[in-house]
């Protein structure tokens, strides 16, 4: 009888085993597909938003190492306009990376609503801010990042923009009450008219 019982149940454990191997197989072979998707998919994209040549916009690019806000103007001419390297709203879970693609969509939106005119300093929310103006001693209007506390927001501001580094005299700059007033319109290359408007971009998420 006893022989019985091992003849009758002894496949069936083996069966059982041989199951339970073939389904840790099988999970190793998925998540070893997944990690490998998953590296190809970041691989992929060196870069936020990237515009198609002849279409004008901003994106940030990471194709330097580090992230820029860069324009890309009607003619296709690509330019660098803010580098991100201070972290220190990481903490916040704003590190540079993300406030660069944060801050290219919001410049966007304005830009296709064409109120990106002039770049300024101001205060919103009781902080100082960097944000745009429709006109030289107008008011801070839209906001397109946060300084830190005690950041002198006109010193930032002169160095805010990669392609004005290190000009002398720095020409668009209009000033009133030594608050500077920086034109992009030229920079952006196109009709900046009241009545001319783009289609609308994605909403934005919150950001310092």
């Amino acid at each position: 009888m006893l022989s019985q019982h091992l003849v009758i149940f002894v496949p069936n454990r083996i069966k059982k085993s041989e199951n339970i191997m073939k389904q840790e197989l099988l999970t190793k072979v998925l998540v070893a597909t997944a990690i490998a998707l998953s590296g190809l998919t970041v691989a992929s994209q060196p870069s936020y938003a990237q515009r198609a040549p002849g279409e004008s916009g901003f994106w940030c690019s990471t194709s330097t190492g580090a992230p820029v806000t860069v324009y890309q103007n009607p003619q296709g001419a690509v330019e660098p306009w803010i580098e991100w390297t201070s972290h220190y709203f990481s903490g916040s879970g704003y590190d540079p990376a993300t406030r660069c693609q944060l801050v290219s969509q919001r410049l966007e939106t304005y830009r296709r609503q064409r109120v990106l005119k002039y770049i300024t300093a101001g205060r919103m929310n009781g902080q100082n801010v960097i944000c745009t103006a429709n006109q030289v001693n107008g008011l801070c209007q839209n906001l397109i990042y946060t300084l830190r506390p005690g950041q002198d927001p006109i010193g930032s501001l002169y160095n805010l923009l990669a392609w004005r580094q290190g000009q002398v005299g720095m020409p668009s700059v209009a000033e009133s009450s030594k608050i500077p007033y920086i034109d992009v319109r030229e920079k952006l290359g196109e009709n900046t008219a009241d009545g001319a408007q783009l289609p609308p971009f994605s909403p934005l998420s919150a950001l310092p």
